[in-house]
């Protein structure tokens, strides 16, 4: 009877793990974007497919619909991954303040940044698009409460 059980719970467990995989579409169109993924691990959802690994030292998030068209996608990194232009447009903007989080937002038409950045002790979350200028401020202070300017 233990013999069948276990049995029973391997298939199942095997079968999950198959039925995450995604399409040959998506994995195809995965590995010619991203070539140079590690540790990429996926996860299947009713309307697509989630896949997280890391590439050039980044981590990773990406969302294909059940056609095998990305959604979005995000890359997580430091300062470091922002161009040029936008560096030096939050020097101006914000002078001595210290950049916490950069991600990289990108989706079928459109490609942007949320920076979070602190100063004189608040919090701010930036939405800039690539030519550098900001679409979405949200500034907190100590006591958590935010304003928001577009």
């Amino acid at each position: 009877m233990k013999k069948v059980l276990v049995y029973v719970i391997t298939c199942i467990m095997i079968a999950s793990s198959v039925s995450a995989m995604p399409g040959s579409k998506v994995l195809q169109t995965f590995h010619s974007t991203f070539p140079n993924a590690q540790n990429v691990k996926w996860r299947d959802d009713k309307a697509g497919y989630f896949v997280s690994f890391t590439q050039n030292e980044n981590f990773n998030k990406v969302f294909y619909n059940t056609d095998g068209n990305l959604v979005y996608a995000l890359k997580y990194c430091s300062v470091d991954g922002l161009p040029n232009n936008i560096i030096m447009q939050l020097n101006e903007k914000y002078g001595a303040s210290k950049i916490i989080g950069v991600t990289e937002v990108t989706t079928q038409s459109n490609m942007f940044y949320n920076v979070k950045l602190s100063k004189d002790d608040k919090l701010y979350c930036l939405d800039l698009s690539a030519d550098g200028s900001l679409t979405k401020q949200e500034v907190f202070d100590d006591g958590a409460s935010a304003t928001t300017a577009q």
